[in-house]
């Protein structure tokens, strides 16, 4: 058979029939095909847990509207139209509404990518600013919660009405993405996303991925609810990247009600993953770095058995990570050796947690990597065997493991969650 990659840069592998082969990835719904605006208006007008925001707001209000950043799927430019109408709906005024970028650790976004992120029209209308996690006069201390200081963005400290915009899919270090976690860590320190990021890492994949409630995303709803976040509008996507679902209201709630479609769609039982020899993965749509694309990698974890091939397709046409270059100064490493490096101060925690979770693939698999925007070099400094193409790639992987040896393709890999039955 052959399969497509979701690439302009990265040709089909064909899968010689002597394989048996698994193909998973996220499921398509007829419905995403509605008008997205509409489906999020109509969220808009029926939120969950909560009044709705024209009922909220006046002329007076200050509204804060955060959005997270091009790392991410989330079409923003489809929700903020119907958003706006909204707060304009109760009186709001264009002078009192201000966006922020959440954009964690991650590079700034440039104007022009902004204006793609938002819409030309908002990105001109509005005050759009990215988050400056390391600029202590955008910070602000919103109170502590278990003994430990909660520092934010002075943006909501500033303003009455907080509005999260984000979409909901697994997320290795949250159980989903979405919700709070616009806030924490969306618009943290350096030092609050390390922290969370290294504890997530204690974690196995499959006691967080594709699970709502756990204890990283306890943290994440108190410290949200600490700082203010009023509502959420969030949108679950389809394997095609359509919008699925819109989920507008309380952070909890809301949230809670978006990761129970999330799941349906995302989650994919994988029948005996032990019994396959060769993995195959894509990182789409979390492809703009190896920052982003490791998550893929934390999908594996959840079944590739010990000394299989996995094969992770990337275009990842910023490299392993601009903003991190110690991921790949260090390459991937398992959690002892990291921790060591924490321990004697050579390594953050943010750049720690990323080379775990690709560092635990990389020690108990044969990887191989296959990617048009890593050199070769820095491929094989991260621990991974370099390819020019896929089928090239493949066809190492077939003389390492036999010519009838079991082949699971896995599409969507940056989001999928797959679970071993």
């Amino acid at each position: 058979m052959q399969y497509e990659f979701p690439y302009n840069t990265i040709a089909p592998v064909d899968i010689p029939a002597s394989h048996p082969v698994d193909v998973y990835t996220v499921r398509a719904v007829e419905r995403a095909q509605r008008n997205p605006e509409s489906v999020v208006a109509a969220s808009l007008a029926a939120p969950i847990g909560m009044p709705r925001l024209s009922q909220l707001v006046n002329a007076d209000s200050q509204i804060l509207i955060i959005v997270d950043d091009m790392s991410r799927p989330t079409p923003v430019h489809q929700m903020v139209p119907p958003l706006l109408a909204e707060l304009a709906r109760g009186g709001a005024r264009d002078t009192n509404i201000k966006f922020l970028v959440a954009l964690g650790t991650h590079r700034y976004m440039t104007g022009e990518e902004i204006a793609a992120r938002i819409g030309a029209g908002a990105a001109a209308r509005f005050s759009v600013i990215n988050h400056e996690w390391e600029s202590p006069e955008v910070l602000y201390e919103y109170g502590s919660l278990d003994g430990t200081r909660v520092v934010l963005n002075r943006a909501m400290h500033q303003s009455d009405i907080v509005v999260g915009v984000g979409s909901i899919a697994p997320h290795p270090a949250a159980g989903f993405s979405g919700g709070g976690k616009i806030i924490a860590p969306g618009v943290a320190t350096r030092e609050a996303v390390g922290e969370f990021h290294w504890r997530s890492v204690h974690f196995a994949q499959r006691e967080v991925l594709g699970i709502r409630d756990n204890p990283m995303r306890e943290q994440i709803d108190r410290m949200a609810h600490l700082a203010g976040l009023t509502a959420i509008v969030n949108v679950v996507m389809d394997g095609k990247s359509r919008i699925a679902g819109s989920f507008s209201g309380d952070p909890v709630g809301a949230h809670r009600a978006g990761s129970i479609l999330a799941g349906e769609l995302y989650r994919v039982a994988i029948d005996k993953p032990e019994t396959a020899g060769i993995f195959i993965i894509d990182t789409h749509p979390l492809d703009q770095d190896l920052w982003q694309g490791v998550k893929a990698m934390c999908a594996l974890e959840c079944i590739v058995p010990d000394d299989a091939v996995v094969i992770v397709v990337t275009p990842s046409p910023e490299g392993v990570s601009r903003q991190h270059p110690g991921v790949l100064a260090y390459g991937y490493q398992g959690l002892e050796a990291t921790t060591r490096l924490v321990q004697e101060g050579r390594l953050d925690k943010v750049t720690a947690h990323n080379i775990v979770q690709g560092g635990r693939l990389v020690e108990r698999t044969q990887a191989f990597m296959v990617s048009p925007g890593i050199p070769a070099q820095d491929i094989r400094r991260l621990g991974f065997t370099p390819f020019a193409s896929v089928q090239d790639a493949l066809n190492d992987a077939v003389r390492r493991k036999g010519s009838s040896a079991r082949v699971i393709v896995l599409g969507m890999g940056g989001e999928i969650c797959p679970v071993a039955v």
